[in-house]
């Protein structure tokens, strides 16, 4: 009985211990709000927030209410959901604030104070709005409210969803991103002496002014009048529209009824007319549904017109929720958690944490192919598509957040033909895009970061489309060889052995046009794949496939050190013996993440500076150097001269780790903390402003280039945070943590999911301490 008794009371002490150490972790997690945007003004901001739900995803505009690229496949929305006008005029957003829940835009008037609010409604078909105006001035008012609602809705079942998914037009579906769509979203409630016309961007040396055709766009009257659509139904607080052409319904609820509402063929305008008293506040609140019939539609303007106020406050709730869910072992979003970061460090914590709060948000929980996906980015893009590229850059997080579904994913990627896709359509399982260079080393990548974090090696031995895993490992290693020229005229000497990408700047960088032929970066990835791969065969019991591995590499390696150009430049190769020097941040980023050990002291001592001197801004970088010959050609915030694709300075943090400058890494990684004050990691930010070619740069998300405005492939702060810093990375067959050097940082990474267990990584005097909980 005594025995009993002292059981129970060392348990209920422990539990005690463990409560107060839980307490402790989730005070290391910032709330939802402290990891959102803040307040931004209409003349800094390029591109307006977003709004998701786990399922759909829209852009706000620069008016007060509307909303574009609406997607929710198989639903697709044109042009977009309509404006508001307030005594004939429709006001212009003067701040924007963005929450994972919610877009919010806020305007002043001489006469009014308008607030709007609009959120997509969590895993269901519904956006909602709630319009606030204030009477700001000393006596009564009167307003004429106007809103249109437009819904310009079909839907796509049977379709592919590429990168590029379809959306409706007066003359029906496109996949086309045009100036069209680009100059109905400027002119927004533009009156016509106003209008601006935007025409095509001349961002590559072949551009040819001469062939652009000036756009021409249709006007809002002419979308409400659209003969592809019909009102169906139509009453003081519902609207509800078809389309005639693929049969999507489309359904508006008006909570607050107007004094009319007048139906047009793609929906309708309705009006309030108002009288406030000094101070005195009005709401109008109204939502969109949309279905495959006309039941399912009515029955949601049933539900929500009975039950606005509640669901409009519980989206914020579930966000949360979720996000607090989302840092527990065993919670029931995914397989895994992510890791809780405990640190004083303000600007570190919220670098950090901007990398869960990206996740969250482009988690989608309605696509067939897969139970659970992170999509690469949107909105205007990529509906339901998973880009390898980006995907890879966060491949150990991912690992440990949702090993589970990541297993599942791998299994899909590797039924597609690298060759010819860039990723996976989640809504028909099918290959998307090109045959990008960077398809191999990332399908690689995501493999062994998944074993490797999991220790799942039984995966090596799985067949799939014909072949096990470790034998796809080994066909990735050598795709180098499948595209080398050597023996070609003009490519007879031995550094010809290495892989040359062929001409198309669009299979790499894109936008660089000497950046093509045999480049060093995904030369250097090759290397390290073979390295991998003679580690993987090494642990199969397979020592002489492993050998042959290493000589390829050691090999490939001496041929591709022939290119560096010296001062921290690298060479691209082309054929008949011509070498173009290319001053971009990627020939460095992956040498230094794949083969530092290899660099001489010398070499990385140039490069480093080289990107110091050149690359780094106050609080981001440019990706390639103003000085370079192509710079004039290659402005586009992704990979050119005036930004960075958001995990070039991520990967540039672990390169400089990598060979042997922490302190240098730990610097620019707080430095980015103001790149996240608009909310999630991005494609890319730019560089803008007075100071745009120089170090003091403003940084902001860029809406011209066609850019997403979240982008996955940022995470990978998240990642480097534990990889470059705490020094967790789990290598083939050995350790999980690896030497760091020390740095002014103290910290605790909390419920790291490695081979299946949870432990805590404790850093401080440049040593980790993984202790299992």
């Amino acid at each position: 009985m005594k025995k009993s008794l002292l059981l129970f009371f060392v348990a209920c002490i422990s539990l005690s211990g463990y409560g107060q150490q839980s307490k402790s972790i989730t005070k290391s997690i910032p709330t939802l709000e402290e990891v959102s945007g803040i307040w931004i003004n209409a003349d800094t901001i390029s591109m307006p927030p977003s709004i998701r739900n786990f399922r759909g995803q829209a852009l706000v505009n620069r008016d007060m209410t509307s909303v574009s690229w609406f997607t929710s496949a198989p639903y697709s929305g044109g042009y977009h959901t309509g404006v508001t006008r307030i005594n004939g005029k429709s006001p212009r957003a003067q701040l924007f604030r963005w929450y994972p829940w919610q877009a919010l835009r806020q305007t002043s008037m001489p006469t009014y104070k308008l607030n709007t609010s609009v959120k997509m409604v969590p895993e269901k078909d519904a956006i909602m709005w709630e319009v606030t105006i204030t009477n700001t001035t000393k006596k009564s008012q009167t307003y004429t409210i106007e809103q249109d609602l437009i819904g310009f809705i079909s839907q796509y079942p049977q379709d592919d969803w590429p990168w590029g998914y379809p959306y409706p037009t007066l003359h029906g579906k496109t996949n086309v991103r045009s100036d069209e769509i680009t100059n109905v979203i400027a002119n927004i409630g533009l009156p016509v002496s106003h209008a601006k016309t935007i025409a095509a961007e001349p961002n590559n040396p072949d551009f040819d002014s001469s062939k652009v055709v000036k756009p021409v766009w249709p006007s809002d009257i002419e979308i409400l009048k659209s003969s592809k659509y019909r009102v169906i139904s139509s009453s003081n607080s519902r609207l509800i529209i078809g389309d005639t052409e693929t049969g999507a319904i489309t359904g508006f609820g008006l909570v607050d009824p107007p004094d009319n509402l007048t139906p047009h063929n793609s929906g309708g305008t309705a009006y309030w007319n108002l009288k406030l008293k000094p101070g005195e506040v009005k709401k109008i609140r109204f939502f969109m549904t949309y279905g495959s019939n006309k039941a399912y539609v009515t029955a949601n303007l049933d539900k929500w017109l009975n039950s606005f106020k509640t669901t409009f406050a519980d989206i914020q709730m579930l966000w949360k929720w979720r996000w607090q869910e989302m840092f527990k072992p065993n919670n029931s979003l995914f397989s895994g958690t992510f890791p809780v970061l405990e640190t004083n460090d303000k600007a570190v914590s919220k670098v950090y944490y901007t990398g869960p709060l990206t996740a969250l948000y482009l988690l989608n929980t309605n696509l067939p192919a897969n139970k659970r996906v992170f999509l690469t980015g949107g909105p205007r893009w990529g509906a339901t598509v998973t880009f390898y590229w980006d995907a890879t850059c966060w491949s150990d997080i991912w690992a440990l957040l949702d090993p589970v579904s990541m297993k599942e994913q791998l299994r899909g990627f590797i039924h597609i033909d690298p060759s010819k896709f860039f990723g996976q359509d989640n809504y028909t399982g099918k290959g998307v895009g090109n045959g990008y260079v960077a398809n191999y080393w990332a399908l690689f990548q995501l493999i062994r970061s998944y074993i490797t974090i999991t220790k799942d090696y039984a995966l090596l031995d799985e067949v799939i489309d014909g072949k096990k895993v470790i034998d796809h490992l080994t066909d990735y290693s050598y795709n180098w060889k499948k595209v080398s020229i050597y023996g070609q005229p003009g490519a007879t000497d031995d550094i010809y052995r290495l892989g040359d990408f062929g001409n198309d700047p669009w299979n790499v960088l894109e936008c660089v046009p000497t950046y093509i032929h045999v480049i060093p970066s995904f030369n250097a990835a090759y290397v390290w794949m073979l390295r991998e791969t003679a580690k993987f065969r090494e642990y199969m019991g397979q020592p002489q496939i492993a050998a042959t591995l290493n000589k390829d590499a050691d090999e490939m390696k001496q041929r591709l050190f022939k290119l560096y150009a010296g001062n921290g430049i690298w060479h691209t190769l082309f054929p008949n013996n011509k070498k173009v020097e290319v001053r971009h941040i990627l020939d460095n980023m992956y040498f230094g993440k794949y083969l530092s050990k290899d660099l001489s002291p010398t070499m990385r001592n140039e490069m480093v500076s080289f990107i110091e001197e050149e690359l780094l801004t106050d609080t981001w970088m440019r990706a390639l150097s103003l000085k370079d010959g192509a710079a004039k050609y290659s402005d586009r915030p992704d990979h050119g001269p005036l930004g960075a694709f958001d995990a070039w300075p991520s990967g540039t943090i672990d390169a400089f780790a990598q060979m042997g400058y922490t302190n240098k890494a730990f610097k620019f990684y707080k430095s980015v903390a103001p790149v996240t004050y608009e909310g999630c990691w991005s494609q890319s930010h730019e560089l803008w402003g007075d100071n745009k070619f120089n170090r003091k740069a403003r940084v902001r998300i860029p809406e011209r280039g066609w850019h997403n405005r979240e982008s996955v492939a940022g995470i990978e702060f998240s990642q480097v945070l534990l990889k470059a810093f705490i020094g967790f990375r789990p290598e083939i067959q050995g350790g999980a943590l690896q030497p760091t050097q020390t740095f002014d940082f103290t910290g605790k990474v909390h419920h790291v999911l490695y081979g299946g267990k949870y432990y805590t990584l404790t850093y401080t005097d440049g040593k980790t301490i993984m202790t299992a909980e």
